[in-house]
C-alpha cells in the first residue's frame, strides 16, 4: 500500500477514535435514571399492590372498600396484556425522614388513554385527583410526552397513590417515583437521546433526498419512508412525537399506532428487496416479497378499523413472517457473492435485538428499565447509520461496476477501447512515443458464421491469454491498467481484433519483426466440438507522432490492418508523417473544397493497343492544396464515406469529368472517353441515373464518352439496386465497366447478371506477366472470354514495354499504366494528347 494511502488511513482511524471518545463522554453524562428512584435515594419506603378489573365495572369507592381484592405484589409482576380491562395500582409511601420530600411520580406510557391518579392520606381520605392520558384535554406538551405528577410528602408521614389505567392499546405503564433532582436527570437523559435520534434521522432523510435527486434511484425514497415511519412510530411509543407534529396529529397516531408499525415493516421489506436488486431478477423470491408487501398493505389498512388490542397480536405474527422472508432474501444474495451488502446485513443485528426487546418488555417477559425502554430507539439509530453506510457501499460498488463495464468488454472481460484511449491520452500528456499495434484473428467474422457467439468469445479469451503472456515478456508494451496486479497490456476491440501500445522509439522494421515473432507463438489451431480450426493473424501498425487524436490514431490502425490482408508477411502499417487528423474539421474542409472547386481531376491515359493512340482516360481525384498534398486519396475517400459526403464528392467528380469532356471535344478529341469510379456508398444517391442524365444535358456531353467503373464492393451491398442502376446507365448510352476483374469471388456471375460494356483486368495479374505462365493463361482467357461476349477489355498496371508487346500479342484492346503516363492534371494531360511522342516509340525493338 502506498505511503499516502497509509497516511490517510491513519487520519481516518484517529477521527474514529475521537468520535468514540465524544460518544463515551456523552453516554457517561446521560445517566440511567431508573436506578435512582426515590426509595434508593431517600428514607422512603414503598409498598405495592394491584387489582385487575376484567369487567371494567369497579369504581374507586368499591376498590377502596374491598382491600381483600388486592394482590400484594410488585408492579413488575402485574400480568399486563392487550385484553380490555382496567388496572388498579396501589402504591403506599412512608417518609421516615425528618425532612419533607418533594416527589415526582412518572408514568412511562405516553400512549395510555386514561390515567387517573388518586392521592390519599394514611386514612384513605382523598387529598387530590390527577387526570392524565392522551384522551385528556388541556394538558401541556410536557405532560403528554412525559406523564407525571408532583406532590409533597411531609416528614414522618404516609400517603397512598391509587392509579386507574383504562386504555384500549398498550396497557403496561411503569410507575417510578423520583426526587425532583433525579427526575430532572431523567428528563435530561430522555430528551438528549430523543434529540440525537431525531437529529440523526432527519439529517439522514435530507441527505438521502439529495442523493435521490442526484442519482434517481428509488431505493433512497424507500429509505426515507423507513426513516419517517421510524420517527412516527417511536415518537408515539416514547412520547417525543408531540414535539414533531401538531397535538391532534399525534393523538391520531396514538389511536392508529399499529398502522405505523405496518408502515415501518413495509418499508423494511421494500428496502431489502430494492437494495438487494431483486426487482432486477424477477425471480420467485421477488414475487414472494411483492405478495407479502401487498398482504402487509391490506393488514395495515385493516388495522385502521380493528381495535388495537386485536390488531397488535396480528401484527406480531406478520412481523415474524417478515423476518423469515428477509432472511431468505439476504441469505440468497450472500450465497451468490453479494459481499458488498455487508453493512446492510450488519444493520439487521441491532434491529432484530431491538425489535425483540420491545414486545418482550411490553408484555412483561423482560424487566422494565430505562435501557430496555429505549432499546428499540437505539437499535433503529444504529440500523439507520449502518443502512446509510450500506447505501454508500452500494453506490461505491455500482460506480466500480459501471467503471468496469465502461472499460471492459462484457463478454470477454478484457479491457476495451475506452481503457486503450485512457492509456493513449496519458502517454500523450507525457510526450511519450505511442505506436498502436493491432493484431487480428484472420477471417474471424467468417468463423462466427459457423460457431456460436459464446464459442467465439471463448476463442478470443484463449488467444488473448496467450497474447498477453507474450506481451508480458516485452517491456516496450505499456500497461493499460496500472491499478490491477495483472497489469494487462492488451485491449479487446471486438471482432477478433486486439490492441496494444508500443512506447519504444524504434524503426518500423524492428517493430514489425517483433510483432511477427509474437504472433508466431500464438495458437495456430483451436478445437471446437471436434472441429480443428486453423488460425492465422494479421498485424496493423499506426504511429501517433505528434497528433493527440485517438480516433484518427485508431482509424489508421484499422486501415493498416486492411492493408495487411494483401501483404505477404501479413503486416500492414499506416505512417503518420503528414500529421493530419482525419476528423470532422478535415471533413468540413473537404466539403468546402468541393463547393469552391478546390479539388482537381487528374487523368491517366488508356491506350488502344492496336493503334498505340489514347482512346480515353481514367479520372483520379486529387487535392492540389499543398497542406494536404501528402494525404492519400484512399484515406480521403474513407473520410468522405465515414462522414457522409461521399455522394456529394462523387457528383462533383462526375460534373467535373463532363466539363473536361467538353474541353477535350473542343480541342478535337471527339471520341475520347473518361472513366469515373463508383463505390458501394454511391448507390445511396437518390435517382443517380437521373442526376447523371441532367449533368449530360447541362453540358451537352455525348453519353458514350462517359464511363463508370464499378468495383466488387459495390456489388455486395445491394444486388437489385445495382442491376437497376446499370440498366438505367446503359439505357442512357453510358458504358459501364467491371473494374478489377478477377480479384473478387463472383466476377463471372456478374457477367451474366449485368449489362457491362467492358472488363478491366486488375494489375495484380500484370506485374509479373512475362515470367508467370499462370497469369498469362488467366489474362489470355479473360481477353478471349470478353471478346466472345462482345466486350472490350482494358489491362491495368502496364509498366514495361515487354508487357505492352505481350498484351498486344494476346489481342488485348486497351492498356494503362506508368509505361504510358502517370496521372496528369488536365493541362498537362492535354499536352500529352497533342504530343503522344512516347507512344510512337512503343513498337520499337525492346
Amino acid at each position: 500500500m502506498e505511503l499516502r494511502t497509509l497516511r490517510y488511513h491513519a487520519i481516518a482511524v484517529a477521527i474514529l477514535i475521537f468520535i468514540f471518545f465524544i460518544i463515551s463522554t456523552l453516554a457517561s453524562n446521560l445517566v440511567v435514571p431508573t436506578r435512582y428512584t426515590i426509595d434508593k435515594t431517600a428514607p422512603m419506603y414503598l409498598d405495592y399492590a394491584y387489582y385487575i378489573d376484567e369487567t371494567k365495572t369497579k369504581t374507586f369507592d368499591t376498590i377502596i372498600n374491598q382491600p381483600e381484592l388486592l394482590t400484594h405484589q410488585p408492579f413488575s409482576d402485574v400480568p399486563w396484556s392487550f385484553s380490555q380491562q382496567n388496572y388498579w395500582l396501589f402504591l403506599d409511601l412512608e417518609n421516615k425522614s425528618l425532612n419533607k420530600q418533594n416527589v415526582v411520580a412518572h408514568f412511562d406510557n405516553p400512549m395510555v388513554d386514561h390515567l387517573t391518579v388518586y392521592r390519599l392520606d394514611k386514612n384513605n381520605k382523598l387529598i387530590e385527583t390527577y387526570k392524565l392520558g392522551d384522551k385528556e384535554e388541556a394538558l401541556s406538551l410536557f405532560e403528554y410526552s412525559v406523564p407525571h405528577i408532583r406532590f409533597l410528602v411531609e416528614r414522618k408521614s404516609s400517603q397512598r397513590l391509587v392509579m386507574k389505567i383504562d386504555t384500549v392499546g398498550i396497557s403496561k405503564t411503569p410507575v417510578n417515583l423520583y426526587r425532583d433532582k433525579e427526575f430532572i436527570d431523567l428528563v435530561r437523559s430522555q430528551t438528549g437521546i430523543w434529540g440525537i435520534f431525531v437529529g440523526v434521522l432527519l439529517m439522514a432523510a435530507l441527505y438521502n433526498l439529495v442523493l435521490y435527486f442526484g442519482i434517481k434511484d428509488r431505493v433512497y425514497l424507500i429509505y426515507i419512508g423507513y426513516i419517517i415511519s421510524a420517527l412516527t412510530l417511536l415518537g408515539a411509543v416514547l412520547g417525543f412525537g408531540f414535539y414533531l407534529w401538531p397535538v391532534q396529529w399525534q393523538l391520531y397516531i396514538h389511536e392508529k399506532v399499529i398502522f405505523f408499525n405496518y408502515a415501518i415493516s413495509f418499508f423494511t421489506l421494500a428496502f431489502c428487496t430494492m437494495f438487494l436488486r431483486y426487482h432486477k431478477d424477477n425471480c420467485w423470491r421477488y414475487k414472494m416479497s411483492v405478495k407479502l408487501l401487498l398482504f402487509m398493505s391490506v393488514m395495515a389498512i385493516a388495522s385502521l378499523f380493528i381495535p388495537e388490542y386485536i390488531a397488535a397480536p396480528l401484527f406480531f405474527c406478520v412481523m415474524a413472517l417478515l423476518y423469515v422472508v428477509c432472511i431468505i432474501l439476504i441469505y440468497n444474495k450472500l450465497r451468490s457473492g453479494f459481499r458488498w451488502a455487508k453493512f446492510y446485513v450488519l444493520s439487521w443485528i441491532p434491529l432484530i435485538f431491538g425489535a425483540v426487546i420491545q414486545p418482550m418488555e411490553l408484555t412483561g417477559f423482560l424487566a422494565y428499565s430505562f435501557t430496555s425502554r429505549h432499546a428499540f430507539l437505539m437499535a433503529i439509530l444504529c440500523e439507520v447509520i449502518l443502512m446509510a453506510m450500506a447505501l454508500a457501499d452500494r453506490v461505491r460498488y455500482q460506480r466500480e461496476r459501471a467503471l468496469y463495464h465502461a472499460t471492459h468488454t462484457q463478454q470477454t472481460k478484457l479491457l476495451n477501447s475506452s481503457k486503450l484511449k485512457q492509456a493513449f491520452m496519458a502517454l500523450q500528456s507525457q510526450n511519450r512515443s505511442t505506436t498502436l499495434c493491432l493484431i487480428k484473428i484472420r477471417h474471424f467474422n467468417s468463423l462466427n458464421t459457423i460457431i456460436t457467439s459464446s464459442q467465439g468469445y471463448t476463442l478470443i479469451k484463449h488467444v488473448a491469454k496467450e497474447l498477453e503472456l507474450e506481451l508480458s515478456h516485452e517491456r516496450e508494451f505499456t500497461n493499460l491498467e496500472t491499478d490491477l496486479n495483472t497489469s494487462p497490456r492488451l485491449a479487446d476491440l471486438s471482432s477478433g481484433v486486439f490492441a496494444c501500445i508500443s512506447t519504444k522509439t524504434q524503426n518500423q522494421e524492428m517493430l514489425e519483426a517483433l510483432l511477427t515473432k509474437i504472433i508466431s507463438s500464438l495458437p495456430k489451431q483451436y478445437e471446437i466440438k471436434g472441429l480443428n480450426l486453423q488460425l492465422s493473424y494479421s498485424i496493423g501498425i499506426s504511429s501517433a507522432g505528434k497528433s493527440n487524436d485517438f480516433e484518427y490514431w485508431l482509424k489508421r490502425g484499422y486501415l493498416a490492418l486492411k492493408k495487411a490482408k494483401g501483404s505477404v508477411n501479413q503486416v500492414g502499417s499506416s505512417s503518420n508523417g503528414n500529421n493530419l487528423m482525419m476528423d470532422v474539421a478535415l471533413a468540413a474542409k473537404l466539403q468546402q473544397a468541393i463547393k469552391t472547386n478546390q479539388l482537381a481531376l487528374y487523368y491517366q491515359p488508356q491506350i488502344n493497343l492496336l493503334s498505340n493512340h489514347v482512346s480515353g482516360a481514367e479520372a483520379l481525384l486529387r487535392w492540389p492544396d499543398p497542406t494536404y498534398s501528402n494525404l492519400s486519396i484512399e484515406e480521403l475517400i474513407i473520410l468522405a464515406e465515414h462522414t457522409g459526403i461521399i455522394n456529394e464528392l462523387t457528383l462533383w467528380v462526375i460534373e467535373q469529368a463532363c466539363k473536361d469532356i467538353v474541353k477535350l471535344t473542343k480541342n478535337g478529341y471527339n471520341e475520347h472517353t473518361i472513366s469515373v469510379n463508383l463505390s458501394a456508398k454511391n448507390l445511396t444517391i437518390n435517382n443517380l441515373a437521373e442526376k447523371v442524365e441532367n449533368i449530360l444535358i447541362k453540358y451537352q456531353v455525348p453519353a458514350q464518352l462517359l464511363k463508370f467503373e464499378l468495383t466488387e464492393s459495390a456489388f455486395v451491398d445491394s444486388q437489385d439496386a445495382l442491376i437497376k442502376l446499370v440498366d438505367e446507365l446503359t439505357a442512357l448510352g453510358i458504358k459501364v465497366v467491371l473494374d478489377d476483374f478477377g480479384t473478387g469471388y463472383a466476377s463471372l456471375s456478374y457477367l451474366v447478371n449485368y449489362h457491362f460494356s467492358e472488363l478491366k483486368i486488375d494489375k495484380s495479374f500484370v506485374f509479373d506477366l512475362p515470367n508467370n505462365p499462370t497469369h498469362q493463361v488467366i489474362v489470355q482467357t479473360a481477353i478471349d472470354m470478353a471478346h466472345n461476349l462482345n466486350l472490350s477489355i482494358t489491362i491495368e498496371g502496364v509498366e514495361t514495354q515487354e508487357i505492352h508487346h505481350l498484351l498486344k500479342d494476346m489481342n488485348a484492346d486497351c492498356a494503362q499504366g506508368y509505361l504510358y503516363a502517370k496521372a496528369l492534371p488536365y493541362t498537362d494531360y492535354l499536352h500529352f494528347l497533342k504530343s503522344q511522342y512516347s507512344l510512337k516509340m512503343l513498337d520499337s525493338s525492346l
